[in-house]
C-alpha cells in the first residue's frame, strides 16, 4: 500500500507518522474536498483553484487536515501561500504540484497503479527533494550552480537527474513521459528540458518543480551576463532619437561607459508583427513577449562574433548596432551575414519579420543616421511585403535623405502642417486627396499623365486638383509651393515613409 510520511500532526507535537493513502480521488470543486475518506490523496483539478483566495485555500487544508488526507497534488499550481503551506506541514499534508497542462486522466490513472502497486516511499522520496531544492533557493547564486543542484536532487531522489537541449519538435508529454521530463524556460524561451533517465515514478512528480527552478537560475544568469550590453542599450536608444544638437552630451556619456562612439556602425531595425491578434491588446502583448525573445537570441547570437554588437529593444522590434573600427564601406558584408544569420534564428510562424538595413557610417552622428535609414527600410519592407528580407534604401540616396528630413522633429512639423486641412476631410477623402495630389505632381502637373495612373479622365484630375488647391489655400503655379507639397506627399504617401 502507497504510503506518505507525515511530518509534525495537528497538535503540533512535531512527532512523525506514515499516513496510509487509501484512494485517489478527482476534486473539481473546493467544496467537495471532505467527500473522499480518510487517507485519500486528493487530485485537485485546475477548476477547483482558479480564482481562488488565499483564506479559501487555507480552508479547504484545515478540512483535509480534519479528514486526514494523506496528500493532495495541485494542478496547475507550483505554489501555495505561505499560510496554507503552514497549515500542510503542521497537520502532516503533503503538498505536491503538476504542470497545468498534465493530461489529468493519465494522472490519476498512474497515481491508482502507484496506490495498487505498493510503491511505499515515492511520495517520501518526492517529499524529500522539493525540500532540498526549497533549501537551494534560499542559498545565494554564488554558492552553487545547475550541476550541484541536479547532482545533490538526484541523490536524494535516489535516480539522476539529466539537462539536456530543448526537443526539435515540441511534441507535448505523453502518459509514457507524463512528468518525467519538464522544459526549462528562461526569458520566454524554451532553453533545455530536465528529464529522469529512468522514468522513476516520484521523478514524475518533482520534475517540473526543478525544470522551473532551473530556468529562474539561467534567466538570472543571462540578465548577468548581459548586463553591460542592456546599459549600452539604453544610451543607443537615446542616441538615436536625440535632435544632433543633443548628440555632444551623449557622446560623452558614452565614452564614459567604453561605448565605441569613434568606430563604423552600421544599424538594423527588425520589426516584428504578430501574424495573429484578436485585439489591440493581444497584439500589444504578443509584440512585447515576441520582443523579449527575440533580444535574448540577438545577444545569444550575435555577441561572440567579431566586432562590437549592440541589441536595443524598441516599440516594436530590435535595434542591433554593428561597430568596427574598418573603414566605411567594408563592414556591412559581414554585418550583412550575421544579421541574414539573425533573420533566420527568429523566424517563426507567429510573426512576420520586417528588416532594415541603413549604410555604414562613422561617428556617433553616422550612428544615428544609419539607424534612421534602417527605420525608413523596414518601413519599405512591410508596405512590400518582404517578411524576413533584410531590405535597404535606394541606391540613389534619395530615400535616405527623406528619411532624415522625417526622423527631425522641425521637419516633421512643417510637412504634417502643410497637409493637415487635407487630413482635416477625414480619412479615406484625405487619402484621395493625396493619392491625386502625388500623382500630378510626379507626373510635372499634368492631368493626362496623372490620370492614366490614378484611372481617371483628365478633366476628373483637374477637378480634383482645383478643389485641393482651394483645401490648401495654396497655388501651384508657384515652383517653391510644388516642391514643399511633393516632398510633403512622398514622405506621407511614398514607399518610404508612413505618418506617425
Amino acid at each position: 500500500m502507497l504510503t506518505t510520511s507525515a511530518h509534525g500532526s495537528g497538535d503540533g507535537s512535531g512527532d512523525d507518522a506514515a499516513r496510509e493513502i487509501t484512494e485517489v480521488a478527482a476534486i473539481d470543486d473546493l467544496a467537495d474536498v471532505t467527500g473522499p475518506r480518510a487517507g485519500a490523496l486528493l487530485v485537485l483539478l485546475p477548476s477547483a483553484l482558479a480564482g481562488r483566495e488565499p483564506y479559501e485555500l487555507d480552508v479547504a487544508f484545515r478540512r483535509c487536515i480534519e479528514r486526514e488526507h494523506a496528500a493532495i497534488v495541485l494542478v496547475g499550481r507550483q505554489q501555495v501561500p505561505i499560510t496554507s503551506a503552514r497549515l500542510a506541514e503542521r497537520g502532516g499534508l503533503a503538498l505536491l504540484g503538476v504542470p497545468a497542462k498534465t493530461n489529468v486522466a493519465e494522472l490519476i490513472l498512474w497515481l491508482n497503479r502507484a496506490v495498487r502497486g505498493g510503491a511505499a516511499d515515492t511520495l517520501a522520496r518526492a517529499e524529500a527533494t522539493l525540500a532540498l531544492l526549497a533549501r537551494y533557493g534560499q542559498r545565494g547564486d554564488e554558492e552553487w550552480t545547475v550541476e550541484d543542484l541536479l547532482a545533490d536532487l538526484g541523490q536524494a531522489l535516489g535516480h539522476p537527474l539529466e539537462l539536456t537541449a530543448p526537443r526539435a519538435d515540441g511534441v507535448e508529454a505523453s502518459l509514457a513521459a507524463f512528468g518525467a521530463s519538464g522544459q526549462v524556460v528562461a526569458g520566454d524561451r524554451v532553453v533545455g528540458e530536465v528529464s529522469c533517465p529512468t522514468g522513476d515514478h516520484a521523478a514524475r512528480l518533482v520534475v517540473p518543480a526543478v525544470a522551473a527552478a532551473v530556468g529562474h537560475r539561467r534567466r538570472r544568469d543571462t540578465e548577468r551576463a548581459f548586463a553591460p550590453s542592456q546599459t549600452r542599450a539604453e544610451l543607443l536608444t537615446q542616441i538615436v532619437v536625440a535632435e544632433p544638437g543633443h548628440l555632444a552630451g551623449l557622446d560623452a556619456q558614452a565614452r564614459r561607459i567604453g561605448f565605441p562612439v569613434d568606430l563604423t556602425h552600421l544599424a538594423a531595425l527588425v520589426r516584428l508583427e504578430p501574424r495573429e491578434a484578436r485585439s489591440v491588446e493581444a497584439r500589444v502583448s504578443a509584440q512585447r513577449r515576441l520582443v523579449r525573445q527575440a533580444e535574448l537570441t540577438a545577444l545569444e547570437l550575435l555577441l561572440p562574433r567579431p566586432g562590437w554588437w549592440h541589441v536595443a529593444r524598441v516599440a516594436d522590434g530590435l535595434l542591433v548596432v554593428a561597430s568596427d573600427d574598418a573603414e566605411a564601406g567594408s563592414l556591412a558584408g559581414s554585418a550583412r551575414r550575421a544579421l541574414t544569420d539573425l533573420l533566420a534564428a527568429l523566424h517563426t510562424d507567429e510573426a512576420a519579420l520586417y528588416a532594415g538595413l541603413g549604410t555604414d557610417q562613422r561617428g556617433i552622428g553616422g550612428l544615428r543616421q544609419s539607424a534612421v535609414e534602417a527605420r525608413a527600410a523596414a518601413d519599405l519592407a512591410e508596405q512590400a511585403g518582404r517578411d524576413g528580407v533584410l531590405t535597404t534604401l535606394d541606391s540613389t540616396g534619395v530615400r535616405r535623405v527623406l528619411a532624415d528630413l522625417w526622423a527631425s522633429p522641425l521637419s516633421r512639423r512643417i510637412i504634417l502642417g502643410l497637409l493637415a486641412p487635407l487630413d482635416a476631410l477625414g480619412p479615406e477623402r484625405a487619402a484621395t486627396a493625396l493619392e491625386t495630389l502625388g500623382a500630378y505632381l510626379d507626373h510635372q502637373c499634368s492631368p493626362k499623365h496623372a490620370g492614366a495612373v490614378l484611372h481617371l479622365h483628365p478633366n476628373a484630375v483637374t477637378y480634383r486638383i482645383r478643389r485641393i488647391e482651394e483645401t490648401l489655400d495654396v497655388d501651384l503655379r508657384d515652383p517653391d509651393v510644388r516642391f514643399g507639397l511633393h516632398l510633403a506627399c512622398r514622405m506621407r504617401g511614398s514607399e518610404v515613409l508612413t505618418p506617425a
